[in-house]
């Protein structure tokens, strides 16, 4: 990335600096010459105001006009042609066309006025020629013509100078690009490098370190995205690792306790009374039973993590399922005397897997009766819109705290772990029912106060999209 950077930046400023100079040359260029032809135009024109001024008498005596023109095309290193509008040559600074007549476009358009300037290119020279013209009267006559023949190596000398001097600035500017490409290329790339090393760093198995945030807005940016993944693996891992050493506390304390019971028994030796005997087998059942409902959650909840899992949606009437669950659950509920209340305000019936959406709704409601005061009540309360249905289970019992309800979906979490091992809880009905109902495209809210009782709301979508 950053030879991509040095490269793209070292040409593009190449690029630049060259059309740069080129550009400036040819301005350069094109005013020097415009301004040589300017000069040889003026010259020519004075020189032609002065052959009027003589009527064309160059070799009289009484003047000097010949010589000057001769200085004057030597001062231009070049040739000077006066015609006069008879098209005969009245001088000839080289002499070899004297006393002849001179006729060819250019003079033919100068001569008959279409033209008051015409600058042409033969080889190395430049031919510049003006017409004469008397400004006597109103009109302008045209009296001749001077051209002016001159090396257009003397013409453009400065032209090449600046040349010399466009290519020494072009690789100072060349120079000048490298060096900021390189600085460039360094800086944008400097932050990535050290991120780049950080990740290694982290991939080298120190999970638990974050990456400093700094350099450009966009860098910070992604370094902070990156940190808040970072955290929310090592959150993920620190709930496996919860969740490994609770599945083995949660396990090992039924076979614990059936390892005392059986110990015990065993050191009684042969001569264990019947009811002792028994009462130690009914305690090693109940481990057993616990151990196995332990296992069963479990196992559901594996089931419901499988991304793969398919739901069996049918069409079901969400009344007559509350029904069936507040009917199985009542036995439960008489034993405490807690009063099960189920209030429908309308008959619901959406696309749902009847079999899991049953399992969570029943540990909800069991929940509410294990962790209720006596004499309570549980009240169970449906109702829909056009898109969601909508269960809440609200009920008298002891509450939850308000820093625990945040973790009460968590796997194993108790919030008061004795009371739910004398209740039978194993800690993960809310972690099914969640999960159930997040396999729905649903979602869970609690509200809860302690003393005052606790309120699950449920909200699932009517129409299943998978």
């Amino acid at each position: 990335m950053q030879f991509f950077i040095f490269l793209s930046i070292f040409l593009l400023t190449t690029l630049i600096s060259v059309l740069f100079s080129k550009l400036l040359n040819d301005g350069y260029r094109q005013k020097t010459y415009d301004q040589k032809v300017d000069s040889v135009a003026s010259q020519c024109s004075w020189l032609g105001d002065q052959v009027v001024g003589v009527d064309f008498h160059l070799d009289d005596g009484s003047n000097s006009l010949s010589n000057q023109i001769d200085e004057l095309a030597a001062s231009m290193n070049g040739r000077i042609i006066v015609i006069k509008n008879n098209y005969k040559i009245i001088k000839d600074t080289h002499t070899d066309f004297q006393s002849r007549f001179f006729l060819n476009d250019n003079v033919l358009d100068v001569m008959d006025g279409k033209k008051t300037r015409i600058v042409s290119e033969s080889g190395k020279y430049i031919e510049v020629m003006v017409p004469i013209v008397s400004k006597a009267g109103k009109q302008n006559h045209i009296l001749g013509a001077v051209q002016a023949t001159v090396p257009s190596e003397d013409m453009m000398g400065a032209v090449t100078e600046m040349e010399h001097r466009r290519n020494m600035l072009l690789v100072a500017c060349i120079i000048c690009g490298l060096s900021m490409a390189m600085i460039i290329s360094y800086l944008l790339t400097r932050d990535l490098k050290k991120i780049q090393r950080d990740v290694d760093f982290i991939a080298a198995g120190h999970e638990d370190e974050s990456i400093e945030e700094t350099g450009f807005l966009e860098v910070r940016s992604i370094v902070q995205r990156f940190n808040e993944i970072l955290g929310r693996m090592q959150t993920l891992e620190d709930s496996r690792q919860e969740f490994v050493s609770n599945v083995s506390h949660e396990l090992k304390t039924p076979m614990t306790s059936m390892k005392v019971l059986a110990d015990s028994l065993i050191q009684q030796g042969d001569q264990v009374p019947a009811e002792l005997y028994r009462e130690f087998m009914q305690d090693i059942v109940a481990e057993i039973d616990r151990e196995n409902v332990i296992i069963s959650d479990l196992l559901s909840l594996v089931k419901l993590d499988k991304k793969a899992a398919q739901l069996q949606i049918t069409t079901v009437s969400i009344n007559e399922l509350l029904e069936i669950i507040m009917k199985r659950l009542k036995p439960l509920a008489l034993q405490r005397n807690i009063e099960l209340i189920f209030e429908s305000f309308r008959p619901v019936t959406a696309e749902i897997d009847e079999v899991k959406l049953s399992l969570g709704l029943t540990n909800l409601i069991e929940n509410g009766i294990k962790y209720n005061k006596d004499d309570g009540w549980i009240r169970v309360t449906l109702n829909a819109d056009h898109k969601y249905f909508y269960v809440k289970v609200a009920d008298s019992g002891v509450g939850i705290p308000e820093d625990c309800q945040d973790q009460v979906f968590d796997r194993f979490y108790r919030v008061d772990k004795a009371r739910s091992r004398d209740t039978g809880g194993t800690g993960l009905g809310l972690a099914i029912t969640k999960s159930v109902v997040s396999l729905h495209n649903g979602e869970i809210k609690l509200y809860s106060k302690v003393g005052e009782g606790t309120t699950f709301t449920l909200r699932v979508p009517l129409k299943y999209k998978g």
